[in-house]
């Protein structure tokens, strides 16, 4: 599909970075991957009183490197894991931002730490959101 030669792009584009700062990737991670963990540690919360489920639904994200926003653990398009020149373990979360993203979404991606690319034609239909200061300043470009 479209979005999956986008996420391809996407990939290749941030492994290239990685590769010219002295970096090797070392696995990907695509989203389908993580959600199928994520979900499968939350199902098992179902039947805990709904404090104690959101503490353990934080310990599910930070077992996963990942952040919850609101109330939901933000999961990425890709993660890349690599080594840096200094062959010291990394990871970078990424997401393909379209025009059709909301605000509030675009919001939760930043606050998890998110690096957000976008197409060009994207990009001009996010530009609004990049002038909020709370989600961010900038939106890389594919």
């Amino acid at each position: 599909t479209e979005h999956d030669a986008a996420i391809y792009q996407l990939y290749q584009k941030e492994a290239e970075n990685i590769f010219a700062s002295g970096g090797k990737v070392t696995r990907v991670i695509l989203d389908f991957e993580l959600k199928k963990s994520v979900n499968r540690k939350l199902a098992r919360l179902s039947s805990l009183p709904e404090e104690e489920r959101a503490q353990r639904k934080c310990e599910v994200a930070n077992e996963h490197g990942l952040t919850v926003v609101k109330a939901r653990i933000q999961i990425p398009d890709l993660r890349l894991e690599y080594e840096d020149r200094d062959h010291n373990p990394a990871k970078v979360d990424l997401e393909l931002a379209t025009g059709h993203y909301r605000h509030a979404s675009m919001a939760a991606k930043s606050s998890a730490g998110f690096k957000i690319y976008a197409s060009a034609s994207d990009a001009v239909r996010l530009r609004p959101a990049m002038a909020d200061p709370e989600i961010m300043q900038e939106i890389f470009s594919l």
